[in-house]
């Protein structure tokens, strides 16, 4: 009798841990199901907006780089955009933006700050998930405060887009090298553009 409840307990502690372990399975199960949806319905919304086309609202903060790490600090802008579907998965559009360097001291000059309203073409390319997409902005940078020329303007772009929000890395470049004014007389730098590298998000509408 003593082995027959013996065995029975034994039976019901082997039941009672493969049911917690059966337990286990379906809710990872469930959760596994339930973020392949979740990824399945922003890929759907991303390839949505992509066709329809909209706006985009985009801020960064960067690093000058080159040249002109001597005579800025740090950098900063925002942009607006609106893109539509030329093709499948390529977008074209225009932008128009504004991107402000922080002046710097530089053997013994103090460069001021320099502000430029970037106004491009812009384009982005969507890989085959509709996840990640390259892209650039090319126009014109013109000077609207400080120690600078307008010159052309270069932006490629690489992005991840999570839906409504997108995280974005860039490269920006606008050439036409530093103007430094000293008792009204100006000085040019042998610096050739304003570079720096970017990082930032943007919003899809």
């Amino acid at each position: 009798m003593l082995k027959l409840l013996i065995s029975v307990k034994n039976l019901f502690s082997l039941y009672h841990i493969n049911f917690k372990n059966l337990t286990i399975m379906k809710k990872l199960l469930l959760f596994t199901a339930l973020l392949v949806f979740s990824f399945r319905a922003q890929a759907q919304d991303i390839e949505e907006k992509i066709k329809g086309g909209g706006f985009y609202v985009g801020a960064n903060i960067g690093l000058p780089i080159s040249g002109a790490s001597d005579v800025s600090t740090f950098n900063g802008g925002f942009d607006v955009a609106y893109l539509f579907e030329l093709i499948d998965n390529l977008e074209v559009g225009g932008l128009v933006g504004y991107t402000h360097f922080v002046g710097d001291n530089y053997l013994n000059v103090d460069y001021d700050d320099a502000s430029f309203i970037p106004i491009a073409a812009s384009a982005r390319y969507y890989f085959a998930n509709h996840r990640f997409f390259g892209g650039v902005d090319l126009g014109v940078g013109i000077n609207v405060v400080g120690d600078a020329k307008s010159g052309f303007y270069a932006r490629p772009k690489f992005g991840f887009d999570l839906g409504t929000v997108a995280l974005i890395a860039s490269f920006q470049s606008i050439s036409g090298g530093t103007d430094y004014r000293n008792n009204g007389t100006y000085y040019y730098s042998s610096y050739s553009s304003f570079t720096s590298v970017n990082f930032g998000v943007e919003f899809g509408f």
